[in-house]
């Protein structure tokens, strides 16, 4: 199966409108993005469903500090095995602005996604520490 344009544009936004929730913690947006089923897991432990995804998300971006930018770097979306499917790989930035900036952390990103009604929504989002 291949991603028409239209919906390989519509998967990017919901990556970037998922940095931008976090860069801005607006937890509800965020969660918004997610599916109702959906898994967080990495380094940080593994989290199912929407209440304890806005629960683990509230602990690692208060970790984090008050500001900081998610920057996705590099998104690469392939098909997913079955129809209405999909998979992002990227980089994670997680930056604390300032003078000068400084980058916090690196992470690479596993997102799989799935067509919803009418919109793509997170099913799995898989973070791993870079280097």
């Amino acid at each position: 199966m291949t991603l028409s344009t239209a919906d390989q544009l519509e998967i990017l936004d919901i990556v970037h409108r998922a940095d931008e929730a976090a860069s801005h913690r607006h937890a509800d947006g965020y969660i918004a993005l997610f599916t109702p089923d959906a898994i967080l897991d990495g380094a940080q432990g593994s989290y199912s469903g929407r209440e304890a995804l806005r629960a683990a998300v509230g602990k690692v971006w208060a970790a984090e500090g008050p500001s900081t930018l998610h920057l996705a770097l590099n998104p690469v979306i392939e098909a997913g095995e079955q129809n209405g499917e999909a998979v992002v790989r990227s980089v994670l930035l997680i930056v604390s602005p300032g003078a000068p900036a400084v980058i916090q952390a690196t992470a690479l990103i596993r997102q799989e996604l799935r067509r919803d009604g009418n919109s793509w929504r997170i099913t799995r989002r898989t973070v791993t520490p870079a280097g």
